[in-house]
């Protein structure tokens, strides 16, 4: 190891612009145009995507984990990111990720530079064999097959990045070994705006510390840089079980306490009201803070020297409200701790944990930022109440445009688990639909809404 040290929530409402007929097509096609597999020079990356290929909703670069920045590495790594032509993200990243033990093995810092091989089909040749155009659901990693020997279980091993295009979410891979475990680092980008960073952690061999007790922190760093005045976002802290909301004058350390008060968190343009929630996911709420972890967020002021937390342990080594300045007015980044418990158990040491939050948008503005709820040819997706609910709650849309509707419920697996409406829908008219959770279990559920020129989502809490 490289350094060593012995010592789901309210409904989120979203307003979401109509998406253009190609982003909701099932042959729409990517164009990734990669620039090197070596070592970019300054101010390049490894390549980027534009998806759909013609008139994109998402656009981005991105550098493959073997040349990430940082002291560590950071995964595979995002710059430039823009939703629908409104930018999101400058860079995002895992900067830090380290592991601690329950007893013997104490703690470890970790990196996410060294890539480990995995299946994908589609590799491109030449100057350009650290990419594939994998067919979907073809990608295959340490999370499907437990792979001790580092060889890919199928096919010729691949390193690099892998993209996978289902009908409407676009999906990059990285993976990446430290010591006894391998990392797998994704990027779902979907047609409503949504973001799904997803990080999983698997063990390499049976090792008397990879069998014990043991957490994974893997710590993301979101900068944001959204569209509207420069400088001016805003950070809030919503508590929707309390009621409270604070929004952030300087720079601070945060929890979100109690799993039950559905906490969460938004960045957001001041002037334009763009930006996205960042809402915990229901594995990441399993692994509470401790005096290791220390933090579930950090709200701090951009600066360039802060790529990473510095090092100097294998504990993250940002501290409490870290300088203290003002975040007024300021260019935001977040942090966002992702953890996993694995227990003790020689079977229990290949368990693939899956973690990451949800990043929804919030009213990506088109032509009337001063209605953002309302925009032409869209739609209203209300926040559901009361939420979180037990055993019913309500949820109420409308459409600008006439049309085929249908609505479901989503688990936090992705399966759909009802049908709650499915028909005809006049414009401009409010649908009330009764969510029944009476025979299902409590946790993050999701309703979404698909129709011809459409395509949201709102997130509810079952608590029983």
């Amino acid at each position: 190891m490289r350094t060593t040290t012995y010592i789901f929530i309210t409904a989120l409402g979203l307003s979401l612009v109509a998406l253009p007929a190609a982003a909701q097509s099932a042959s729409s096609v990517y164009a990734a145009a990669i620039n090197t597999c070596g070592n970019p020079p300054s101010g390049q990356y490894t390549g980027h995507i534009d998806w759909p290929s013609t008139n994109p909703l998402w656009s981005f670069d991105f550098t493959r984990p073997l040349y990430s920045s940082g002291l560590d590495g950071s995964g595979l790594e995002l710059h430039n990111v823009y939703y629908n032509g409104h930018k999101v993200f400058n860079r995002a990243h895992v900067p830090v990720l380290n592991v601690e033990y329950d007893s013997g093995c104490s703690c470890f810092r970790d990196w996410s530079d060294q890539e480990s091989p995995y299946y994908a089909d589609g590799i491109r040749s030449g100057a350009e064999s650290c990419f594939a155009d994998a067919t979907a659901g073809e990608v295959q990693t340490t999370c499907e097959f437990p792979m001790g020997d580092d060889t890919a279980p199928n096919g010729t091993p691949f390193t690099g990045v892998a993209v996978e295009e289902f009908e409407t979410e676009l999906i990059l891979t990285g993976h990446m070994r430290a010591g006894w475990y391998r990392y797998r680092m994704k990027w779902h980008f979907y047609t409503d705006g949504r973001i799904w960073p997803e990080y999983s952690m698997a063990s390499n061999s049976d090792t008397a510390c990879s069998t014990g007790a043991h957490r994974h922190h893997a710590y993301w760093r979101f900068d944001f840089d959204l569209d509207g005045t420069p400088n001016d976002d805003v950070v809030r802290e919503i508590n929707p079980t309390a009621g409270t909301e604070i929004t952030f004058t300087n720079e601070d350390d945060r929890t979100w306490g109690n799993p039950a008060d559905g906490i969460f968190w938004d960045v957001r343009d001041a002037s334009t009201g763009f930006g996205y929630e960042i809402v915990p996911s229901s594995e990441d709420l399993l692994v509470p803070i401790d005096a290791f972890s220390k933090t579930d967020a950090l709200i701090l002021r951009y600066d360039a020297s802060e790529i990473d937390d510095g090092g100097g342990g294998c504990a993250i080594q940002y501290t409490s409200e870290q300088n203290g300045q003002s975040v007024v007015n300021e260019d935001i980044v977040f942090w966002y701790r992702s953890s996993s418990f694995h227990p003790a158990g020689a079977a229990n040491a290949w368990q693939c944990d899956i973690v990451g939050p949800m990043l929804n948008p919030i009213s990506v503005v088109a032509n009337d930022p001063s209605s953002p709820e309302e925009l032409p040819n869209g739609y209203v997706l209300e926040r559901a109440y009361p939420n979180p609910f037990n055993p019913s709650t309500t949820v109420r849309f409308k459409v600008a445009e006439a049309q085929n509707v249908t609505l479901v419920l989503i688990d936090a697996l992705g399966r759909q688990v009802a049908e709650l409406y499915d028909g005809y829908v006049s414009a401009d008219k409010y649908e009330s639909i009764r969510v029944d959770g009476s025979h299902l279990p409590s946790g993050a559920y999701t309703v979404r809404l698909e129709g011809e020129t459409i395509q949201g989502s709102t997130r509810i809490l079952l608590i029983k």
